[in-house]
């Protein structure tokens, strides 16, 4: 071998330093709780009269019955309604995402939010100080001298390694306390166009109408309080609201300081829940013992299960070679499992029994249920479900089917996908 280049040694020690820090700062943050009650539902079937009043107890979250929901695939589909709020914006905009990285929509938004602030309506932003490193100083300073309240999320602080691994990875967008969004999209190139090209990924927004916009503003009130003191109040952000449609939908939102763990505890409800069918679109799909353990469960008693996951083009790779450590358990269990060829696939969904969705921020791996922030819309309705469901399958056809035949052929390197298993818990 080699000796190492003068030149070279400081840049590796760095590099060997700064692994041990982030070695050490996760074993710091291994103390987030994340216990979790897997028996929820288990002996109550989606669809019967208890269940939405078992999963409002298990999430903390009231179910609203008069909304209209929209589902808005890929960005061609979703920046467009969500640019047009945002300028017809009369009095409140409240803005809470994990990533927004300087592009072309992402100034769009900038101006927009910067001109609407101009004219008077109150404009609050959270931005996620680390997937939001590249939002652009242009970008941050216009909104700013243009008097939108902005505030970042959890800065890096080396010596408070809890809280700087708390992310906030909710997506909430609240114009006038009456429009809502929400969805897996951040705000960059890659969610632009239409998933035409490996530039632009596959993802899906949603527009909320109704009472349930509601619970979107608390969630993002409860962020705003802890990071200016302030209490947002009065009917600018939280209107009456009348009914918009007929969809019963739950708001469930989640931080690792809730020991409760509403998130989680939704998706094992459902899990629980499921008699016939479970569809599930993953972008980071990395379930623990207890949560393959459910699915296997759940498959087990005859539940057709499929799960849509990224291919190589994933933009986390650990995130990838953690997850490949569980494909064959899942795969010998009865589990299906499609790999999205065309793009990065960012989706998160699942659909249960053709009856019960849920849709929002959330991964299906501890980050999203034991250290971030995220929120969940919960969705009881067959036509929504048909909707995800035919969703679901037109990306199918561009998937390609994981066997325990061809499964090694997909499998990445053994010794990363041996040292992602360290990791797994904080991707």
């Amino acid at each position: 071998m080699p000796p190492v280049s003068p030149k070279v040694l400081p840049s590796v020690l760095l590099k060997a330093v700064s692994l041990l820090v982030y070695v050490g700062a996760l074993s710091l943050t291994s103390c987030f709780s994340s216990r979790v009650d897997v028996s929820l539902g288990k002996d109550v079937p989606i669809g019967s009269p208890v269940f939405r009043k078992e999963i409002s107890g298990a999430t903390q979250s009231p179910w609203s019955s008069t909304n209209a929901i929209r589902t808005l695939p890929n960005g061609d589909a979703f920046f467009p309604p969500m640019l047009r709020a945002v300028r017809r914006a009369r009095k409140t905009i409240t803005f809470e995402t994990f990533a927004f990285v300087d592009a072309p929509v992402t100034r769009q938004f900038s101006r927009a939010l910067a001109e609407r602030a101009r004219a008077g309506v109150e404009v609050k932003v959270i931005l996620d100080d680390v997937g939001s490193a590249k939002a652009g100083e242009a970008n941050i300073r216009m909104m700013r001298q243009a008097g939108v309240e902005l505030e970042l999320y959890h800065p890096i602080n080396i010596l408070r390694p809890r809280f700087s691994n708390n992310r906030t990875h909710r997506k909430i967008l609240v114009v006038d306390g009456r429009i809502a969004f929400t969805g897996g999209a951040g705000f960059a190139l890659a969610w632009s166009g239409d998933a035409h090209s490996e530039k632009h990924w596959r993802d899906t927004q949603y527009e909320i109408k109704g009472p349930a916009v509601r619970g979107f503003q608390e969630a993002f009130r409860e962020n705003w309080f802890e990071l200016t003191g302030e209490k947002i109040e009065g009917s600018s952000y939280f209107p009456e609201l009348r009914g918009a449609g007929e969809t019963k939908v739950q708001v469930v939102f989640d931080d690792p300081w809730n020991p409760d763990h509403p998130v989680a505890h939704g998706v094992i409800s459902a899990i629980n829940g499921a008699r016939k069918s479970l569809l599930l679109q993953q972008s980071y799909f990395i379930p623990n013992r207890r949560f393959r353990s459910l699915l296997l469960a759940a498959a087990a008693r005859g539940v057709k299960i499929e799960v849509i996951v990224p291919n190589q083009l994933i933009d986390s790779k650990p995130t990838r070679y953690a997850s490949q450590n569980h494909w064959a358990e899942l795969l010998r269990g009865g589990v299906r499992i499609y790999q999205y060829e065309t793009t990065m696939m960012h989706g998160k969904l699942l659909v249960a029994d053709g009856q019960f969705s849920i849709v929002g921020s959330a991964n299906l791996d501890d980050r999203s249920f034991f250290i971030n922030d995220e929120i969940n819309l919960h969705v009881d309705s067959r036509e929504f479900a048909r909707e995800q469901t035919a969703m679901f399958r037109r990306d199918l056809k561009v998937c390609r089917e994981i066997t325990l035949e061809n499964l090694p052929s997909v499998l990445e390197p053994g010794y990363k996908r041996f040292f992602a298993r360290f990791l797994e818990t904080q991707l």
